[in-house]
């Protein structure tokens, strides 16, 4: 079987293994070009750590969108298409919670999880629309954190 990056498969997988698939996925997903454009910063927003940390927050998750806006396509033409997709769907909204925010000290691996099943059901597809959507992920983990 192969894994499907749900609860268990994330709690039991070595850490070390998800964030090198999940890289490669992003490598993928998101063109050398189109990292180096978001990750490179005008003067003002790099004057102070606080303007420069949101500069940073806001590229990961606008590359973020970008790689899950692209998984369909790049398993559309594979067998089992949507199980595909919806396993790294799951995959890259781990490395979204766990390396580029590195909120799994706010809220826990079952929450996030929970929250990632509800939004695989229905999942955006276009780049705008992840935006918006992991945004609001933030936002739900940061009500989680406070309760």
């Amino acid at each position: 079987m192969e894994r499907d990056y749900q609860y268990n498969c994330l709690l039991t997988m070595p850490r070390h293994e998800l964030e090198e698939f999940s890289l490669r996925m992003i490598g993928r997903m998101v063109p050398e070009e189109t990292m180096t454009e978001l990750f490179t910063f005008e003067q003002e927003e790099v004057e102070n750590d606080d303007r420069l940390r949101a500069a940073q927050l806001d590229a990961l998750l606008r590359m973020s969108a970008i790689a899950l806006s692209e998984v369909q396509q790049a398993f559309e033409d594979s067998n089992n298409a949507n199980q595909n997709t919806v396993r790294m769907t799951r995959l890259l909204l781990w490395h979204f919670y766990a390396v580029s925010f590195r909120l799994e000290e706010a809220v826990s691996l079952e929450k996030h999880c929970e929250m990632v099943e509800a939004l695989v059901v229905d999942a955006p597809k276009d780049v705008f629309s992840w935006v918006k959507t992991l945004t609001e992920l933030l936002h739900q983990y940061a009500k989680e954190a406070e309760a």
